[in-house]
Parts: structure tokens; sequence; C-alpha cells
């Protein structure tokens, strides 16, 4: 084998105990080098060859040993090799500069990994993010199709060739429809997203994106239309604004009747706002008919209606009464407190229990971000040591302030918050169940 070769290796993280890897001596640190002579370049080849029932697999041992190894399995029967990412040869990078860019709002004191532009389609299919599909070579573009790649996640943002050019700062960026269009055909499910940016892609250019996307339903799953997210950190960047309560009524009404169209052409409301837009506006989150199978949960649309629906379901087994006296204060963001206080009202009716929402400021990232999850360590403790409220017997954190190495947005850690704190703090997270089991005291930190 060439050198080469042996320096494209992937390095195995873990192997499952019983599994095929287990019973052949695989082990975390082995490097496997090819599966039928094929070298991978990322976790979508190793699920496509995997599925042979014969395997000829090439391994670097630890110990610099080299082994080719042939292996017997079922066709759904999995090897139980584990892996550290899932790319093997290199993230794929942004190549836009999109005017609403988070990336280049965020401060060098954020965690690194913050920082990062990617832009990987098979962060899309595997993972569920978006893409742009403007760094795409036409070798990769055929790979989604040849491959059956589906679903995709792409973010759209306008269908107006000009505008969405404008938007990425990508003079590449105007054939989204084509592309679009191409991968419907080719039996590629899509689901979209729009970055709203008020006076940029918002009235006309909003309704034409809607309807052009509209055109490939039910190919084209969902459109989520998002608000645009700033920062004060801002300087030489695009003049952007955020919406006003009213414009965001008006997002409203729009999309309202696209939905009922579309409910009546084939059965889905297919466009779907983000909560932020409702909140803002002062409106009724929508009933849970108007999401559907809720297919854009994970770009934070209808979080909400599913948080209450929960609550409603926990409501009637609520106590009337706790036996001690108890006192729980729940950090959340300004939109975060919109959202959680029917709730709270109604906990706060059991006798004994109180439950107060301290709302924090982003002082971090600037008065206009005002979701919970981006709240970071250091404003928390900022604002705990400048408040006077009594903060009671427990703090709940919500969870989504961290990530998964428990790394507030600042690079603050989980420990080091905790040790700044004088009360008891647990985290709690985005579930109703998870909120009434603490609040009650059935599950302690």
């Amino acid at each position: 084998m060439e050198q080469e070769e042996i320096n494209s290796y992937i390095e195995i993280e873990g192997i499952k105990e019983n599994s095929i890897a287990d019973e052949i001596d695989l082990e975390a640190g082995d490097k496997l080098v090819k599966i039928d002579g094929q070298v991978l370049s990322d976790y979508i080849d190793y699920k496509f060859l995997v599925t042979d029932n014969y395997l000829e697999l090439e391994v670097v041992k630890e110990s610099g040993e080299y082994w080719v190894i042939e292996v017997e399995k079922g066709f759904d029967e999995e090897l139980g090799i584990e892996f550290s990412d899932i790319v093997f040869d290199g993230l794929k990078t942004c190549h836009n500069n999109c005017i609403f860019c988070f990336v280049d709002q965020m401060p060098d004191e954020c965690r690194n990994t913050l920082s990062i532009k990617d832009d990987d389609y098979r962060f899309s299919f595997l993972k569920g993010s978006y893409t742009t599909l403007t760094n795409l070579s036409s070798e990769e573009f055929n790979r989604i199709k040849r491959m059956h790649l589906s679903p995709i996640n792409i973010s759209v943002h306008s269908t107006n060739a000009e505008v969405r050019k404008q938007m990425l700062n990508n003079k590449n960026a105007g054939k989204i429809l084509e592309q679009v269009e191409e991968l419907v055909t080719a039996g590629i499910e899509v689901n979209t997203q729009v970055v709203l940016c008020p006076g940029v892609n918002d009235g006309q250019y909003l309704r034409k994106t809607i309807e052009d996307l509209g055109e490939f339903a039910p190919q084209v799953r969902s459109l989520a239309i998002v608000p645009v997210g700033l920062t004060k950190y801002r300087e030489g960047l695009a003049d952007l604004r955020s919406f006003t309560a009213e414009e965001a009524k008006e997002v409203i009404t729009m999309v309202e009747e696209y939905q009922t169209q579309f409910q009546d052409e084939f059965g889905s409301s297919f466009v779907y706002l983000a909560d932020e837009f409702y909140l803002l506006a002062g409106e009724e989150i929508p009933k849970e008919e108007r999401y559907d199978d809720f297919p854009q949960l994970e770009n934070g649309v209808g979080m909400v209606r599913l948080l209450r629906n929960e609550f409603e379901e926990l409501k009637e087994n609520l106590p009337e009464e706790i036996e001690t006296e108890r006192k729980i204060t729940l950090l959340t963001g300004e939109l975060g407190f919109e959202s959680l206080k029917p709730i709270i009202n109604q906990l706060n009716k059991i006798d004994n229990l109180e439950l107060e929402a301290l709302v924090m400021e982003n002082d971090f990232f600037g008065s206009q971000v005002t979701v919970t999850g981006l709240l970071t360590g250091q404003d928390i403790l900022k604002q705990l040591q400048e408040t006077e409220s009594d903060l009671g017997d427990l703090m709940l954190v919500p969870d989504i302030l961290l990530n998964d190495d428990n790394l507030f947005l600042d690079d603050l850690s989980w420990e080091q918050f905790k040790e700044k704190i004088d009360q008891k703090v647990i985290k709690v997270d985005t579930t109703a169940q998870d909120l009434v089991e603490i609040v009650l005291e059935s599950r302690r930190g």
C-alpha cells in the first residue's frame, strides 16, 4: 500500500461491544484506510459501502501493523465502528459573505467553534443543517442525485436571482430555482428556509419566493421563514435592522393567507413562521394543525406550540398544593418569558409554590438579541450580582444555553458558573415535563 493511501486514513474513535468490529479485534485508535478498495470521504461513503454482504477492510492498527480483513455479514448488519466526525476529507466551508451572517457578528471571546463558517451539504443530509449549494462542484451536486441524499435542507432566502446574489454576496448564488428543480426532478426531497431581512427580501420578494417554492410541493416539503438576528457587533457590515411589531404582523397576515391556500391545494400549510414573529407581534401562537407534522422544528418553528401542548396534557394532574413552601427562579430571555408566561402563571396557582421568571438582558450580543438560547454566562452572573431579588430555594438555567461540552457561548464552563452562584442551581431542558418535575421535586439536580 502506498504511503499516501495510509495517510488518508480515518481514525476509529470507538468500537461497539459484541459487534462485528469487536469480533475481528478492531480497537479505538486503529485507522480505517479503505473499504473494498475505496477511500472514504465521509460517513455517507461508509454507510453506503457497509451495506454489502462481503467487505474487505484495510486497516492500520495502532501498533502500525497493516491488516486486510475480509468480512461476511447481513445486509442490514452494522460493523459497530464509531467515528469522531461525519466528514473525513475536511469540512466544506462557506463561499458566501451573507449580509446577515451571524458568525460575522460574533465577538472574539466566543467559543472557537462559533467562528467556523461551514456550508457542507453532507451535514445537511446527515445532521439536518442548512446549505446554500453555492460551493458545490458539478461532481458533488451530481453525487447528491446519484446517491439520493434525501432530504436536503437548503437556505434559499430569495428566489429572485439578483436579490439572492446581493444577500449572499456571491455572483453564483442566482441559480437557486434551477438547482431546486434539478434536485426535485431527481427525486430528492427538499426543506427550505428564508432568513427574512426588512427592506431586502420581504414584501413582494417574499411573496414570489413562497409561490416559486410552492410550485415544487410536495417534493419541496416545507419553507421556514425566520427573522434576521442582529447583534451589536456590526461595524463595517451591511445596514440591517430588526422587524417592528407592526411589520411582524404584516408578515403573519401574508403567511396565513398562503397557508390557507396551500392547505386547500394539497393539505399542508407548507410555509411556516418562526415563533419569534408571533411573540414579537403579540399574536397568538397558531394551533397545532397549522404546523402539520412540525417539519421545521429543528429550525425553532413550532417549539412554543409543542411546549404549551405538552403542558396542557400535564396540567390536569397538577396538585393543588405542595407540602413545603418553595420559591424557584427560572432564568430566561425576553422572548422565552413570553412563551413561558401561561405555564408560569398556571404553576403559580399551586399553593406554597412561587415560580418567578428572571428575565435576562443580553448585554453580550446587544439588546436586539432577545432569544433565551443566546444568553451568555457572564451576562447572567453580572445581572445576578446586580439584582436585589430573592432568588429563592433553587435557580433553573435552560440547558439550551450550553453545548455538549457544557460551555456557554462566551466559553464559560458550567462548573465555573456554578462556583460563582451562592444558591442551588440546576439545568432544565426545554420540555414542560422537565420543568414540572423539578418544580414538584420529582426530579432533583
